[in-house]
């Protein structure tokens, strides 16, 4: 299987990506991006490409597949450039994701295997079923501008658990003999 440099950090099992083709972290990526630029702004497709670390030809392959489906609007002439076809509250990543890559793929085998299913499971299938179907409704309440609102404000770490705590307890301090918190 041949891939080029900008494919090389997904993740593959056999001929499949694990999750996202490179194509829809690409058009995410380049949603992303347009959706923090100032309303009204006309955004080159060089400057897309330079952010999403990709070619400008490839980029402008995906951008066509986004402009086709409503989800950026392009602009010819002297002011040329691309926007947003819709608010980014308003842009689903399920639509995203079935714009860049044709689906969601929710039916393939988690490891590739051509017959998975619940009469010819693969060893993850019951495993990976609950997880898939996660994904799923994530994408579906996921709008480009949850992930604009993330990267102005990210999120605080989650606090530690009551298990991680007591596990604390049990690590002696430095130079002393174990003992409880």
């Amino acid at each position: 299987m041949q891939r080029t440099n900008i494919d090389s950090h997904i993740l593959f099992y056999g001929e499949h990506e694990l999750i996202f083709a490179r194509v829809t972290e690409v058009a995410i990526q380049a949603l992303v991006f347009l959706a923090q630029q100032a309303p009204g702004k006309l955004s080159p497709t060089h400057e897309i490409a330079a952010k999403a670390g990709v070619p400008e030809a490839y980029l402008a392959k995906i951008l066509q597949r986004l402009s086709v489906a409503g989800l950026v609007r392009s602009f010819r002439g002297s002011g040329k450039g691309i926007e947003l076809g819709r608010s980014a509250d308003e842009i689903r990543l399920s639509s995203v994701v079935i714009t860049a890559q044709g689906s969601m793929d929710s039916d393939r085998c988690i490891l590739g295997f051509n017959v998975c299913s619940g009469e010819n499971p693969c060893s993850l299938h019951f495993e990976w079923l609950p997880h898939r179907a996660a994904i799923q409704e994530m994408l579906e309440r996921t709008t480009i501008a949850d992930l604009v609102r993330v990267l102005r404000e990210p999120p605080a770490p989650p606090l530690p658990s009551d298990q991680a705590i007591s596990n604390l307890a049990d690590i002696p301090p430095e130079g002393g003999a174990r003992g409880k918190l």
